[in-house]
């Protein structure tokens, strides 16, 4: 895609791109000045991810409290995940 830019340094990104890439008026974007080609990655709120990931920290302690999980390492819970049904079959016999 091919767009211009203004006198003021300004470009309007496409829609499509836009929607794409869920882009939303007021949305900040950090474009790297090391990359070898243009590159421009949404900008994160630290304070809004740090917020997230605590809110999210407690709702999955909340929800695994009387779970088996909820005394697991992470690792042990991503072992039983990928477990076969088969695998978790034959623990039975």
């Amino acid at each position: 895609m091919i767009v211009t830019i203004t006198s003021k340094g300004q470009i309007t990104i496409p829609l499509s791109l836009r929607r794409k890439f869920h882009l939303n008026a007021g949305d900040k974007l950090d474009f790297d000045e090391d990359a070898p080609v243009l590159l421009a990655r949404r900008a994160i709120d630290q304070k809004k991810w740090d917020k997230t990931i605590s809110d999210w920290k407690k709702s999955s302690a909340k929800n695994l409290k009387h779970h088996p999980w909820g005394s697991q390492p992470s690792a042990s819970i991503i072992g039983d995940l990928r477990a076969s049904p088969l695998d978790s079959a034959e623990d039975l016999t």
